[in-house]
């Protein structure tokens, strides 16, 4: 049992996360923003300490910290979709989205009257964008958009920063995360919701392939990081090593959905496929982990889940869910 401070909660990792701590036992507080929706955290209201503020007021984010003294900080708070405008704008939206709520924290904690042992930071293999396959955490790193390059910048801030914090830092860069409760907005809950529905989806781009792990497997690292981060180092892959092409994966979700083969179609590429394909080694060696769900079980899992949801809902509701 361990007292746990979570930003970004509210989110899909963050929440569950949260669940897992007050699973095993935990004292666990949320940073929310006061606009934040609290959906994914209904099933655990009462057993969260909810403190709505916002990460860069550094005044108020040191209130909190003094009042729950956190053993351990998982910072999982992040914005991850900006468009490209022409006028850069999402390059300073990223600083405030990203970077100024990671300054405001490590400055708060690392001042709390009681610092936290550990803060494990979530951050993206996005941030290794192109450069050598699979990724490795000597490479050097060129993210190809604002949120790898606010994510890298917040890597190397806090790698920077670690020998003048009185605890442990440790940033770990996340495969692409999918698991109940994703945002229909990425791919998989989108394909998922589509099949169930018997309505038709495109794969534009089926020869892109992506390193996937289920959410269960992110957070069981995470925890494992937080209760020992020293031989991890200031950053780690969390990746399962399987890198699938959208097009097989689009496939294996008409078999967890026993959709028609009719309802898929896939594109012919005509681009360069990007790559995201990850080396899990370093966990491996320092800490003994390993991504424990396959692919095709973790597909599996979510199809359920979104089948248990749409039967929860009222007919109305069903039809407004449609729309």
């Amino acid at each position: 049992m361990a007292r746990v401070v979570i930003t970004g909660a509210t989110g899909f990792i963050g929440s569950h996360l949260a669940r897992a701590c007050l699973a095993r036992g935990d004292d666990v507080t949320v940073m929310a923003r006061p606009s934040s929706s609290l959906e994914r955290l209904e099933s655990l209201a009462g057993r969260l300490d909810v403190r709505r503020l916002d990460l860069a007021d550094t005044p108020a984010v040191t209130a909190c910290l003094n009042a729950s003294r956190p053993e351990i900080i998982f910072h999982a708070g992040a914005r991850t979709r900006y468009a490209a405008p022409a006028d850069l704008t999402d390059m300073a939206e990223s600083v405030d989205d990203n970077l100024t709520p990671l300054f405001s924290l490590l400055s708060a904690a690392a001042n709390a009257s009681d610092p936290p042992r550990v803060l494990v930071r979530t951050g993206t293999i996005a941030e290794y964008g192109d450069t050598e396959l699979p990724y490795t955490e000597t490479q050097c790193a060129f993210p190809r958009n604002a949120y790898g390059a606010s994510l890298l910048a917040g890597t190397q801030y806090m790698s920077m920063a670690r020998s003048r914090l009185p605890f442990d830092a440790v940033t770990a860069r996340l495969a692409l995360t999918y698991g109940p409760g994703q945002s229909r907005d990425f791919l998989i809950p989108h394909l998922v919701d589509q099949l169930l529905k018997g309505e038709a989806v495109t794969i534009a781009r089926p020869d892109d392939r992506r390193d996937l792990i289920y959410v269960d497997d992110v957070v069981a690292a995470l925890l494992q990081i937080a209760e020992n981060p020293e031989p991890v180092g200031p950053m780690v892959n969390v990746c399962s090593g399987e890198a699938p092409r959208m097009g097989e994966v689009a496939l294996m979700l008409l078999r967890a959905t026993k959709a028609a083969r009719d309802l898929v179609e896939i594109s012919q590429q005509t681009s360069q496929p990007v790559e995201l394909v990850c080396d899990g080694g370093h966990m491996a060696e320092t800490l003994s982990w390993s991504a424990g769900v396959p692919l095709f079980d973790g597909l599996e899992r979510t199809v359920q889940w979104a089948k248990h949801k749409s039967q929860l809902l009222h007919p109305s509701e069903q039809r407004l869910a449609a729309i």
